[in-house]
């Protein structure tokens, strides 16, 4: 009976990753968010799952002190931010409390989440990670963009991307395959409440004149488990996308 642990599962790409885990047949998932009383989303999906846990600290207790599989999905990105600039900040306090934030939960909270389930982990026969990151942290693909808005975001994500290789690189002695995955554009305005992952696009297609067409949460997160799925040794470390390859190749 495979076990997931699933990183900020309150809404979104991490609330489909549970749906989708919960309705295989033989599987425990452990929806891992801030405030469970308060996600919504997530109570309505649970309610009649039994597979379904939202409590970390019951991982040990379900499955006998192991886990096959962590998912990282906890992300910072606010829709103020992601059209602005390093100058359209109100003062250089404003951004770095921006940019500190961010790196708190896009950078230092993977690191922090792999370290906390690292044991059940290591007593597991799976030792899968899969950090879920964004084209937004490919220095290439921002290059190519020429899109300069939201840096606080992507910097951040950028932290967490090398933080995935960093534990990747500390882990593959271990049998461990530790991976990130672009998920792709995502509309999850249908979870997210007043804030959708595609509102900035306007801007960025104004400024680039490059047309995104967005995935649903269900469409991502069935490409990314059939990823996940197949994920072998060879695979520790890289970047992925979600529909396949290393990103960018």
């Amino acid at each position: 009976m495979p076990s997931y642990a699933v990183i900020g599962a309150s809404r979104g790409i991490g609330l489909e990753f549970v749906r989708q885990l919960a309705a295989r047949p033989d599987t425990v998932v452990f929806a891992v968010v801030r405030n469970a009383s308060k996600s919504t989303y997530l109570q309505a999906v649970a309610k009649d799952a039994k597979n379904i846990h939202k409590a970390a600290e019951r991982v040990s207790e379900v499955t006998g002190g192991k886990l096959d599989y962590l998912i990282h999905n906890a992300a910072r990105v606010e829709a103020e931010t992601l059209s602005k600039g390093f100058d359209d900040y109100p003062s250089i306090d404003e951004l770095d409390a921006d940019f500190t934030t961010s790196f708190k939960v896009n950078g230092l909270g993977v690191i922090h989440s792999i370290a906390a389930f690292l044991p059940l982990l290591r007593a597991g026969p799976t030792k899968k990670i899969v950090v879920i990151s964004t084209a937004g942290a490919d220095p290439k693909t921002v290059r190519a963009s020429g899109f300069a808005g939201g840096p606080g975001y992507a910097v951040s994500k950028a932290a967490g991307l090398l933080a995935t290789i960093k534990w990747a690189l500390k882990l593959q002695d271990e049998g461990f395959v530790v991976v990130a995955v672009n998920p792709g554009l995502v509309d999850s305005s249908g979870t997210s409440g007043e804030y959708s992952a595609c509102q900035p696009l306007p801007t960025f297609f104004k400024k680039t004149g490059v047309r995104l067409e967005p995935e649903t949460p269900e469409q991502s997160v069935a490409a990314q488990l059939k990823l996940i799925d197949g994920l072998k040794p060879s695979d520790n470390g890289l970047f992925l996308e979600h529909t396949g390859g290393e990103y960018g190749l």
